[in-house]
Parts: structure tokens; sequence; C-alpha cells
């Protein structure tokens, strides 16, 4: 039997569907006179619905966007809107169970012969997975820096503090009080200096980088 165009076009729509299906893609096409918004079956998935399931008007679209994301988008639209160009952008939705997902989506506007928006269209790319990933790769150097910083910091404490305090206590033992005295002198000085350190904010916020320094305050000196 041969092949008639209407088998063809269904072949092909079957054929984009599931390489959609496979890249976690989907694409829109809203007519903005009539707000009639086409998604295909997987962005309909990415949202957590099944397919055409509803009229993804306008309105419900951004009902869906993080409300922190849901401000940046709608400028990005209007201004898109305004000037005919197109755009890419990273923006996140909440599905009904709450989950949070990041999609790559970008659009552009096709106009009429007058040049008025009578359309935008585009695909949306789920990248969720991706961003939790370099999320956590960033969470891990963090772990790793604060790793860092608090084994300098006992570092810095053992040099500033406990090696005053054990210089004065051998000091007691050879009954010498005033070497001792100067020890712990030193050593108290040594520790305020070190918690001014600790707790003064660098540039209206503490850095934890900033909270261990260069070199080593001094703590023993050369008492007299």
């Amino acid at each position: 039997m041969a092949t008639t165009a209407e088998d063809e076009l269904a072949a092909l729509v079957s054929r984009v569907a599931k390489a959609q299906e496979l890249a976690n893609m989907g694409d829109y096409d809203w007519h903005i006179p009539s707000d009639t918004n086409r998604w295909s079956d997987q962005l309909f998935r990415i949202y957590g619905f099944e397919p055409q399931s509803f009229h993804p008007s306008y309105e419900r679209f951004l009902s869906y966007l993080h409300p922190d994301d849901r401000e940046r988008v709608v400028e990005t639209h209007k201004r898109a809107y305004a000037t005919g160009e197109g755009w890419a952008i990273v923006e996140r939705i909440v599905r009904p169970d709450g989950e949070v997902r990041h999609l790559s989506t970008n659009g552009e506007v096709v106009t009429d012969e007058q040049g008025t928006p009578v359309r935008m269209r585009g695909t949306c790319v789920d990248i969720t997975e991706r961003v939790r990933a370099e999320q956590d790769r960033e969470q891990q150097a963090a772990r790793l820096i604060e790793a860092d910083v608090r084994r300098a910091q006992a570092v810095e404490i053992n040099d500033n503090v406990v090696q005053g305090l054990t210089a004065a206590l051998y000091a007691l033992e050879l009954e010498d009080a005033d070497r001792a005295s100067t020890y712990l002198m030193h050593t108290l000085e040594s520790a305020r200096r070190m918690m001014a350190d600790l707790t003064t904010p660098l540039d209206g916020a503490l850095d934890p980088v900033g909270l261990v320094r260069n070199e080593p305050a001094s703590v023993l000196g050369s008492p007299d």
C-alpha cells in the first residue's frame, strides 16, 4: 500500500516526540491574540502532567513558575515582545508535587506583515540533573574549603595558645613565676587578637577564608 502524505507526517511527528522524550525536551507555540498555547507531550511531562491534559494558557504557565523567577521571566517576555528579539534563559518551575525543576528555555517572536507580534515559540530542556550535579560539586568544594580553614585554625591555636600555655606550665614547674606570668600575658594577648580576627566581618560580611592569618601571631617572644 502506498504511503500517503498523512502517514509520512504522522511518522515524522512520532519520531520528533520520541526524540524529545529521550532528550527530556519539549516545545511550545503560543498564539498571542487568542492566548492559545500548544505544548508538546514531553513538555507536559516535564511540568509533571499527563500529555494534553489541560490548556496551557499564559497565566497558567506563569502559575507554575517558581515565585522567585516569575518577574524575571515576565520581563524577558515583555522585552522580546517589544523588540522582536529572541531569548534564552534558565527558569525554575514547581511541579504539582512540589518538586522544583530547572529548565533551559529559548524562544522567538513571530510577527505579522505589520510587525505585530502574533506568536512566541521555542523549546524547553529539563537540565535539573545537571544543575543538581553542579550544586553537589560546589557544596563538596565548600566543604573542602571549610575543612582547610578548620585545619589552619587548629594549627594557629596550637601555635599561639597551646604552646604558650605549655611554656607557662614549664616555667611554673621550675618555680619561675615571673617567666610563667610573662608567657601567660603573651598567650592571652595572642588569643585576644585571634578572637578579633575570627569575629570581625570583612567588608561587612564574615569571610571564612579570612578567618586565618597568613602568619601565626608570636606567643612566646623572648620574655625577660
